[in-house]
């Protein structure tokens, strides 16, 4: 029998929050002048739909506030819509009076700009800390996309679901150093990767940023050739995160049917 195989396309980050919760600015560029929003964003979505592929954004609450139809636009073009925190504040550092407060005040201005509240959370930085889970619950979410055991999705102790990443998965590992990967390694690492997870099944993920590959041609023409590659390969199929959280949620459920439903 073949192995189960499933590919996942992530992306994180949105306009000018990064920098904001930074202290690097006070505020957004004027309109239509970040790079991210006018270039990288309809790259992104052209990308997209050119493969057919419906992906997961993980975008800060920030951009509710200050960019609410960038927000809107993830969920118009068909896409899944999650929580990055405020001001991608390194998460793993806030105590937990400031993580309820900025996952609320996150997840609610998401909610009133896209019209759908977020189900899913990926950590700033990649990593959470013991008290996220409950601050998850508590307003709602089914799952976590931060930093996980490997490559394993699996139930964490709360009951979410974990859809977790690697760093060599992101596209900041290769691009954001000093002497930037070329474009030609990174094509090679991921279509190595979704080569072997397609052979022994699992899980195959990526995340990507609009100011990293989304403005950059080469960059983009790397996310083209693992879209297409997933794509045209019958032993895997292609998800949102929220689709494999429900359906590791569904398992979970029909493996213990007395216990009420971890949704």
């Amino acid at each position: 029998m073949t192995p189960h195989a499933f590919a996942c396309f992530t992306f994180d980050n949105m306009g000018e929050a990064a920098d904001v919760g930074a202290g690097l600015r006070d505020g957004p560029r004027a309109d239509g002048t970040d790079p991210s929003l006018a270039v990288g964003y309809p790259r992104l979505y052209a990308l997209l739909a050119a493969a057919g592929v419906r992906a997961t954004f993980f975008v800060e609450g920030w951009n509710g506030v200050h960019h609410p139809d960038a927000v809107a636009d993830v969920v118009r073009h068909g896409h899944e819509l999650g929580m990055h925190g405020w001001a991608h504040e390194p998460w793993r550092q806030l105590t937990p009076h400031d993580e309820d407060e900025r996952a609320a005040r996150a997840t609610e201005a998401l909610a009133r700009a896209a019209g759908v509240r977020p189900v899913g959370f990926r950590a700033p930085g990649g990593a959470r800390t013991a008290h996220t889970e409950t601050a998850l619950r508590r307003l709602g979410y089914r799952y976590d996309a931060s930093l996980g055991d490997a490559m394993r999705p699996q139930l964490l102790p709360s009951g979410l679901a974990q859809i977790p990443f690697v760093w060599p998965a992101v596209d900041g590992f290769h691009y954001l150093r000093p002497e930037p990967a070329d474009p030609s390694a990174v094509r090679a690492t991921w279509l190595g990767a979704l080569q072997q997870v397609a052979s022994r099944g699992g899980l195959f993920l990526v995340i990507c940023h609009a100011f990293i590959t989304g403005v950059d041609e080469a960059r983009c023409a790397v996310l083209a050739d693992v879209l297409r590659a997933a794509v045209a390969d019958a032993r895997i199929t292609i998800h949102t995160a929220g689709e494999i959280a429900d359906a590791l949620l569904a398992g979970a459920a029909a493996d213990h049917p007395s216990h009420p439903s971890t949704h």
